[in-house]
Protein backbone atom coordinates (compact mmCIF):
# COMPACT_ATOMS: atom_id res chain seq x y z
CA UNK A 1 0.00 0.00 0.00
CA UNK A 2 1.28 3.42 -0.91
CA UNK A 3 1.25 6.31 1.53
CA UNK A 4 0.46 9.56 -0.26
CA UNK A 5 1.47 12.65 1.68
CA UNK A 6 -0.77 15.62 0.92
CA UNK A 7 -0.13 19.27 1.81
CA UNK A 8 -2.94 21.66 2.83
CA UNK A 9 -3.66 24.93 1.07
CA UNK A 10 -4.82 26.21 4.47
CA UNK A 11 -2.15 28.56 5.72
CA UNK A 12 -0.70 29.22 2.25
CA UNK A 13 -3.57 31.05 0.58
CA UNK A 14 -1.45 34.20 0.38
CA UNK A 15 0.77 32.47 -2.18
CA UNK A 16 -0.15 32.52 -5.88
CA UNK A 17 -1.36 29.10 -6.95
CA UNK A 18 1.60 28.46 -9.25
CA UNK A 19 4.08 29.32 -6.48
CA UNK A 20 2.26 27.19 -3.93
CA UNK A 21 1.89 24.13 -6.16
CA UNK A 22 5.49 24.21 -7.36
CA UNK A 23 6.67 24.51 -3.74
CA UNK A 24 4.67 21.43 -2.77
CA UNK A 25 5.88 19.46 -5.76
CA UNK A 26 9.52 20.32 -5.04
CA UNK A 27 9.12 19.26 -1.39
CA UNK A 28 8.14 15.74 -2.44
CA UNK A 29 4.45 15.72 -1.58
CA UNK A 30 2.15 13.62 -3.72
CA UNK A 31 -0.57 16.23 -3.83
CA UNK A 32 -2.53 18.99 -2.13
CA UNK A 33 -5.73 19.37 -0.15
CA UNK A 34 -7.70 22.33 -1.44
CA UNK A 35 -11.11 23.87 -1.81
CA UNK A 36 -12.20 24.99 -5.27
CA UNK A 37 -14.09 28.14 -6.27
CA UNK A 38 -17.58 27.90 -7.69
CA UNK A 39 -16.45 30.20 -10.49
CA UNK A 40 -15.67 27.85 -13.37
CA UNK A 41 -12.83 29.70 -15.12
CA UNK A 42 -10.69 29.99 -11.98
CA UNK A 43 -11.54 26.44 -10.98
CA UNK A 44 -10.44 25.10 -14.38
CA UNK A 45 -7.24 27.12 -14.18
CA UNK A 46 -6.32 25.52 -10.83
CA UNK A 47 -7.16 22.02 -12.07
CA UNK A 48 -5.05 22.58 -15.17
CA UNK A 49 -2.02 23.50 -13.04
CA UNK A 50 -2.52 20.40 -10.92
CA UNK A 51 -2.58 18.23 -14.03
CA UNK A 52 0.50 19.87 -15.53
CA UNK A 53 2.47 19.28 -12.31
CA UNK A 54 1.09 15.73 -11.94
CA UNK A 55 -0.15 16.48 -8.45
CA UNK A 56 -3.02 14.54 -6.89
CA UNK A 57 -5.59 16.56 -4.99
CA UNK A 58 -8.06 16.04 -2.21
CA UNK A 59 -11.02 18.38 -2.62
CA UNK A 60 -12.10 20.05 0.61
CA UNK A 61 -15.53 21.33 1.50
CA UNK A 62 -15.83 23.58 4.54
CA UNK A 63 -17.89 26.55 3.36
CA UNK A 64 -21.45 25.55 4.25
CA UNK A 65 -22.38 27.05 7.61
CA UNK A 66 -25.90 28.31 6.90
CA UNK A 67 -28.15 28.05 9.97
CA UNK A 68 -31.41 27.46 8.08
CA UNK A 69 -31.36 23.73 7.35
CA UNK A 70 -33.19 23.85 4.02
CA UNK A 71 -30.78 26.46 2.67
CA UNK A 72 -27.86 24.64 4.25
CA UNK A 73 -28.68 21.40 2.47
CA UNK A 74 -28.95 23.09 -0.93
CA UNK A 75 -25.64 24.93 -0.44
CA UNK A 76 -24.02 21.71 0.73
CA UNK A 77 -25.12 19.86 -2.40
CA UNK A 78 -23.94 22.67 -4.64
CA UNK A 79 -20.45 22.65 -3.14
CA UNK A 80 -20.15 18.86 -3.25
CA UNK A 81 -21.19 18.69 -6.90
CA UNK A 82 -18.75 21.50 -7.69
CA UNK A 83 -15.94 19.43 -6.18
CA UNK A 84 -16.77 15.97 -7.51
CA UNK A 85 -16.95 17.21 -11.09
CA UNK A 86 -13.25 18.15 -10.83
CA UNK A 87 -12.47 14.43 -10.34
CA UNK A 88 -10.36 14.62 -7.15
CA UNK A 89 -8.93 11.62 -5.33
CA UNK A 90 -11.92 12.13 -3.05
CA UNK A 91 -13.80 14.91 -1.25
CA UNK A 92 -13.16 15.69 2.42
CA UNK A 93 -16.25 17.35 3.83
CA UNK A 94 -17.01 19.40 6.93
CA UNK A 95 -20.54 18.05 7.24
CA UNK A 96 -23.51 19.34 9.20
CA UNK A 97 -23.51 21.46 12.34
CA UNK A 98 -23.17 20.53 15.98
CA UNK A 99 -26.52 22.21 16.76
CA UNK A 100 -28.48 20.45 14.00
CA UNK A 101 -30.72 17.58 15.08
CA UNK A 102 -29.69 13.97 14.60
CA UNK A 103 -32.25 13.72 11.79
CA UNK A 104 -30.87 16.80 10.01
CA UNK A 105 -27.23 15.70 10.18
CA UNK A 106 -28.24 12.22 9.05
CA UNK A 107 -29.98 13.73 6.05
CA UNK A 108 -26.73 15.46 5.04
CA UNK A 109 -24.71 12.27 5.45
CA UNK A 110 -27.24 10.43 3.30
CA UNK A 111 -27.13 13.22 0.70
CA UNK A 112 -23.36 12.90 0.47
CA UNK A 113 -23.68 9.14 0.08
CA UNK A 114 -26.19 9.59 -2.74
CA UNK A 115 -23.79 11.95 -4.53
CA UNK A 116 -20.95 9.48 -4.02
CA UNK A 117 -22.97 6.63 -5.51
CA UNK A 118 -24.14 8.82 -8.38
CA UNK A 119 -20.70 10.17 -9.33
CA UNK A 120 -18.30 7.46 -8.19
CA UNK A 121 -16.27 10.00 -6.19
CA UNK A 122 -15.69 9.07 -2.54
CA UNK A 123 -16.84 11.60 0.07
CA UNK A 124 -15.35 11.52 3.56
CA UNK A 125 -16.47 13.41 6.63
CA UNK A 126 -13.93 15.15 8.84
CA UNK A 127 -14.02 14.83 12.61
CA UNK A 128 -14.17 18.53 13.32
CA UNK A 129 -15.52 20.88 15.95
CA UNK A 130 -18.81 22.59 15.07
CA UNK A 131 -19.84 19.72 12.75
CA UNK A 132 -21.92 16.56 13.33
CA UNK A 133 -18.66 14.77 14.19
CA UNK A 134 -17.45 17.37 16.71
CA UNK A 135 -16.81 14.92 19.56
CA UNK A 136 -16.21 11.22 20.10
CA UNK A 137 -19.48 10.63 21.91
CA UNK A 138 -21.45 12.64 19.32
CA UNK A 139 -19.92 10.95 16.27
CA UNK A 140 -20.15 7.39 17.58
CA UNK A 141 -23.91 6.91 16.96
CA UNK A 142 -23.46 7.88 13.30
CA UNK A 143 -20.60 5.40 12.91
CA UNK A 144 -22.80 2.69 14.36
CA UNK A 145 -25.78 3.62 12.18
CA UNK A 146 -23.93 4.05 8.88
CA UNK A 147 -21.45 1.26 8.04
CA UNK A 148 -20.57 3.12 4.81
CA UNK A 149 -19.45 6.26 6.65
CA UNK A 150 -15.86 7.22 5.82
CA UNK A 151 -13.94 9.58 8.08
CA UNK A 152 -11.17 12.04 7.65
CA UNK A 153 -9.82 11.41 11.12
CA UNK A 154 -8.42 14.34 13.06
CA UNK A 155 -8.72 13.25 16.66
CA UNK A 156 -7.16 16.47 17.92
CA UNK A 157 -10.64 18.01 17.79
CA UNK A 158 -12.08 15.24 19.92
CA UNK A 159 -9.33 15.63 22.52
CA UNK A 160 -9.97 19.37 22.76
CA UNK A 161 -13.75 18.97 23.13
CA UNK A 162 -13.44 16.17 25.70
CA UNK A 163 -10.63 17.93 27.60
CA UNK A 164 -8.82 14.60 27.67
CA UNK A 165 -6.69 12.30 25.53
CA UNK A 166 -9.81 10.14 25.15
CA UNK A 167 -8.63 7.55 27.67
CA UNK A 168 -12.23 6.93 28.69
CA UNK A 169 -13.63 6.77 25.16
CA UNK A 170 -11.59 3.92 23.72
CA UNK A 171 -14.52 2.34 21.88
CA UNK A 172 -15.32 5.54 19.98
CA UNK A 173 -11.64 5.89 19.04
CA UNK A 174 -11.59 2.28 17.85
CA UNK A 175 -14.68 2.87 15.69
CA UNK A 176 -13.14 6.02 14.23
CA UNK A 177 -9.98 4.10 13.34
CA UNK A 178 -12.09 1.43 11.61
CA UNK A 179 -13.90 4.09 9.57
CA UNK A 180 -10.81 6.16 8.70
CA UNK A 181 -10.29 6.83 5.00
CA UNK A 182 -7.98 9.87 5.21
CA UNK A 183 -5.76 11.14 8.02
CA UNK A 184 -5.23 14.71 9.16
CA UNK A 185 -1.99 14.39 11.08
CA UNK A 186 -2.08 17.14 13.66
CA UNK A 187 -1.09 16.64 17.28
CA UNK A 188 -3.61 18.03 19.74
CA UNK A 189 -3.92 18.01 23.50
CA UNK A 190 -6.56 17.99 26.20
CA UNK A 191 -6.60 21.79 26.09
CA UNK A 192 -6.16 22.65 22.41
CA UNK A 193 -6.63 21.21 18.91
CA UNK A 194 -2.94 21.83 18.25
CA UNK A 195 0.11 21.71 20.49
CA UNK A 196 2.50 24.65 20.14
CA UNK A 197 5.20 22.48 18.55
CA UNK A 198 5.13 18.65 18.43
CA UNK A 199 8.96 18.65 18.31
CA UNK A 200 8.97 20.04 21.86
CA UNK A 201 9.67 17.30 24.41
CA UNK A 202 6.95 18.75 26.63
CA UNK A 203 4.45 17.20 24.19
CA UNK A 204 6.04 13.75 23.92
CA UNK A 205 2.99 12.09 25.48
CA UNK A 206 0.71 13.65 22.88
CA UNK A 207 3.03 12.95 19.95
CA UNK A 208 3.44 9.32 20.98
CA UNK A 209 -0.31 8.81 21.36
CA UNK A 210 -1.21 10.40 18.03
CA UNK A 211 1.56 8.44 16.32
CA UNK A 212 0.06 5.26 17.76
CA UNK A 213 -3.40 6.21 16.47
CA UNK A 214 -2.05 7.01 13.01
CA UNK A 215 -0.22 3.70 12.91
CA UNK A 216 -3.42 1.83 13.75
CA UNK A 217 -5.27 3.71 10.99
CA UNK A 218 -2.56 2.74 8.51
CA UNK A 219 -2.69 -0.92 9.57
CA UNK A 220 -6.47 -0.92 9.22
CA UNK A 221 -6.17 0.44 5.66
CA UNK A 222 -3.69 -2.37 4.94
CA UNK A 223 -6.16 -4.94 6.26
CA UNK A 224 -8.76 -3.55 3.88
CA UNK A 225 -6.24 -3.98 1.02
CA UNK A 226 -6.45 -0.37 -0.04
CA UNK A 227 -4.02 0.61 -2.83
CA UNK A 228 -3.12 3.84 -1.04
CA UNK A 229 -3.81 5.92 2.05
CA UNK A 230 -3.58 9.71 2.10
CA UNK A 231 -2.12 11.66 5.02
CA UNK A 232 -2.21 15.44 5.35
CA UNK A 233 0.15 16.88 7.97
CA UNK A 234 -2.08 19.70 9.15
CA UNK A 235 -0.37 21.94 11.65
CA UNK A 236 -2.34 25.13 11.11
CA UNK A 237 -1.70 28.87 10.94
CA UNK A 238 -3.01 31.48 13.41
CA UNK A 239 -5.20 31.19 15.43
CA UNK A 240 -4.37 27.47 15.66
CA UNK A 241 -0.73 28.51 15.92
CA UNK A 242 -0.51 31.12 18.66
CA UNK A 243 1.41 34.37 18.23
CA UNK A 244 4.30 35.46 20.39
CA UNK A 245 3.07 38.16 22.76
CA UNK A 246 2.47 41.56 21.15
CA UNK A 247 3.55 40.34 17.71
CA UNK A 248 2.14 38.53 14.72
CA UNK A 249 4.99 36.01 14.79
CA UNK A 250 3.73 32.40 15.16
CA UNK A 251 5.14 30.31 18.00
CA UNK A 252 5.47 27.42 15.55
CA UNK A 253 6.53 27.43 11.89
CA UNK A 254 3.79 25.72 9.89
CA UNK A 255 5.97 24.59 6.99
CA UNK A 256 8.72 23.22 9.22
CA UNK A 257 6.31 21.38 11.51
CA UNK A 258 4.29 19.82 8.70
CA UNK A 259 7.51 18.59 7.12
CA UNK A 260 8.58 17.23 10.52
CA UNK A 261 5.32 15.27 10.81
CA UNK A 262 5.81 13.87 7.29
CA UNK A 263 9.32 12.71 8.17
CA UNK A 264 8.31 11.47 11.62
CA UNK A 265 5.47 9.38 10.22
CA UNK A 266 7.64 7.96 7.46
CA UNK A 267 10.15 6.83 10.07
CA UNK A 268 7.55 5.49 12.48
CA UNK A 269 5.85 3.21 9.92
CA UNK A 270 8.84 1.97 7.93
CA UNK A 271 8.78 -1.31 9.89
CA UNK A 272 5.24 -2.10 8.69
CA UNK A 273 5.38 -4.63 5.82
CA UNK A 274 3.90 -3.70 2.42
CA UNK A 275 4.06 0.06 3.07
CA UNK A 276 5.52 2.34 0.39
CA UNK A 277 6.18 5.99 1.32
CA UNK A 278 7.97 7.11 -1.86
Amino acid sequence: MQIKFIYPRWGSSQLPWSVFLNKIKKAGYHGVEIDLPLERVKKNEICSMLKDLELDFVAQHWETQEVDFTKHKEQYKRHLYNLVEANPLFVNSHTGMDFFTRHQNSALIETAQEIQLETGVTITHETHRSRFSFAAHACLPYLEEYPFLKLTSDLSHWCCVAESLLENQAYAVQKAIEHTYHIHARVGSAQSPQVIDPRDGNYKTELDLFTEWWGLMIKKALEKKRPYLTITPEYGPYPYSLYKSNTQIPLGDQWEINNFIKKHLTESIKHIPKIICQ
